[in-house]
């Protein structure tokens, strides 16, 4: 491809509050920066309306609604999310993004018109409860339209749209980020966004392991999230923690649609290749136990002799089975009941067999991994702010959303505690991120992204996958390296690709950081996550959080304390 960096267009924004990545947590962020009387420019590499994972849709939300009940309590949720996360979260976090949130959101989402209130005889919610709640947390609900109705209210409200712009490195000016550059992924333009503070919220992190079905896109959350905000993030000095805790989850085989919470919420169960029940055997709430207890029992089935494993609702009465047929599957999952009728299943009579999905960072409730943020949703980098997925606070839609709301409001009193600061950057460093930028079109020979991807996968799948060494850990950071050093010759013969080499940068980063935390923390805690075979067992002085960094070249990792109650 013939491309003249003379010959582009260049675009220059200056905003309040830049917010990068327009899902459910950085649409939510944009809007709340809005309602505080500032400019707001939100940004992303898709069409923001259906961005992120709950683009397509969503059948639960977590909410607190204090209907009376011990456990639908701010301190029963407190009590559940700290054993969830074993003290690696601040308890502070979930007080202050989401507790003190969550019915305001619920009763927002009803004014907006979401069909939240699927009893329709006692104009009721339906709540159902799973992965080791005390009680029922989760609103079962229809949330196709939920993304576009929100983005449609922050449009409403004034956010300039930046679509299809895939943003690529943070701006810093005397310690501070001041903005963001990108480019237009269709016409190729050079964006340049200049802000009082920025707002990171690209998601969790894809597309590094292998799946089952050898399709890297088949992925079970958005296989656009590719660890921007992270790697930016981390670029900038932020802080990362605990980046070594992989997620696992339970899928139908090579089908990336959990379809877990809604199965166990309603009573499914899950069996052996005998027809037991058996995760009784790795957690005293079988089914009910936390999410990472499901794909842990059926590794251990399958390696032990009694696989395939199954979901398992032959037992539910018929108004359950319907509830999920109707109201739960296809929501999360719109082809969810396509799929069983190719397979020939018939869920009220036949066994539905799972696998154990791809590895993905974190993008559930009880995640411990990502950018670290304060309660404010600060970083340890001044006007950065993270929210969603990318950053440790509180996962699931309703967590997203909240999170969001919370680092908008707080970006705005950022901004209004210094009115005097005027976000710049030198103009040497944006000759120098415009020309890294488009730098691989004008390559000639070298690598294509996928060949240094797929090595990427198979190097995190073989030695940074399920069953960790030292030995391992020191192979993967060997290979990784080596990518590195291939970096600079991948080529992009277009700008699709262009994109995917910009993605492929940042996941390399994050699979060094997820590699190198898990060398360093010498235990096994969460099941599959983070299960070292030289060191199984979880190990008291590692009852801590990790966190990485840079300094000047350096990275520099240490260890922090657990949280309290």
């Amino acid at each position: 491809m013939s491309f003249n960096l003379a010959n582009i267009p260049e675009h220059h924004i200056t905003t309040d509050v830049l917010v990068i990545g327009g899902g459910s947590a950085g649409t939510m962020a944009a809007l709340a920066a809005r309602r505080q009387g500032l400019e707001v420019a939100l940004v992303d590499k898709a069409g923001i309306d259906r961005s992120g994972c709950g683009c397509a849709g969503n059948d639960h939300f977590l909410a607190i609604l204090e209907s009376g009940p011990e456990w639908d309590t701010k301190e029963a949720f407190l009590k559940w999310y700290h054993r969830l996360t074993q003290g690696l979260v601040d308890m502070a976090i979930p007080e202050k993004v989401f507790l003190s949130r969550i019915k305001r959101m619920v009763a927002y989402l009803e004014e907006l018109g979401i069909p939240m209130r699927l009893d329709a005889t006692h104009n009721d919610y339906i709540r159902t409860g799973s992965f080791g709640q005390p009680g029922d947390y989760f609103i079962n609900f229809d949330g196709r339209k939920l993304k576009p109705t929100v983005s449609a209210e922050a449009a409403r409200a004034g956010v300039k749209f930046f679509r299809r712009i895939n943003i690529t490195d943070l701006l810093a000016d005397g310690g501070r980020v001041t903005g963001a550059v990108g480019f237009d992924i269709r016409k190729g333009d050079f964006y340049t966004f200049l802000a009082r503070a920025t707002i990171v919220a690209t998601g969790n992190v894809t597309r590094l392991y292998n799946n089952q079905a050898s399709m890297p896109y088949n992925s079970w959350h958005s296989p656009y999230n590719n660890g921007g905000a992270q790697a930016m993030a981390f670029r900038a000095g932020a802080e990362l923690k605990n980046m070594e805790f992989v997620n696992y989850t339970l899928t139908p085989v090579n089908f990336s649609a959990s379809a877990l919470n809604a199965i166990v919420g309603m009573g499914g169960y899950i069996v052996n290749g005998l027809g037991e029940r058996f995760l009784f055997k790795y957690h005293e709430k079988g089914e009910k136990g936390p999410r990472w207890v499901m794909p842990w029992g059926v590794y251990w089935e399958i390696k032990e002799g009694r696989g395939p494993c199954y979901f398992d609702l032959r037992h539910l009465p018929e108004e359950a089975i319907n509830h999920l047929l109707h109201h739960l599957l296809p929501v999360d999952k719109n082809t969810f009941l396509d799929y069983c009728e190719q397979k020939g299943v018939d869920l009220r009579k036949d066994l539905l067999e799972v696998q154990i999905s791809e590895g993905q960072l974190p993008a559930f409730l009880g995640s411990v991994s990502g950018i670290y943020v304060t309660p404010e949703c600060a970083t340890t980098v001044s006007g950065l702010f993270a929210t969603g997925a990318c950053s440790v606070t509180v996962g699931s839609l309703s967590g997203s959303m909240c999170v969001g709301e919370t680092a908008g409001e707080e970006a705005a009193k950022f901004i209004y505690r210094d009115k005097t600061v005027k976000p710049e950057v030198p103009k040497e460093e944006l000759t120098a991120r415009r020309e890294a930028i488009y730098s691989p079109l004008k390559r000639q020979g070298g690598f294509k992204h996928c060949e240094l991807e797929n090595k990427l996968r198979q190097v995190m799948t073989l030695y940074v996958g399920i069953g960790r060494t030292r030995r391992g850990m020191l192979t993967a950071l060997e290979e990784l390296a080596k990518l590195e050093k291939l970096f600079p010759d991948v080529r992009a013969d277009n700008l699709h690709e262009l994109m995917r080499v910009h993605e492929l940068r940042d996941m390399l980063l994050v699979a060094q950081l997820i590699a190198r935390g898990a060398l360093e923390r010498e235990e096994s805690r969460f099941g599959l996550s983070h299960y070292r075979g030289d060191f199984p067992t979880s190990r008291e002085e590692w009852h801590c959080s990790l966190h990485q960094c840079l300094q000047g070249e350096q990275v520099v990792l240490k260890r922090v304390a657990p949280s309290n109650l």
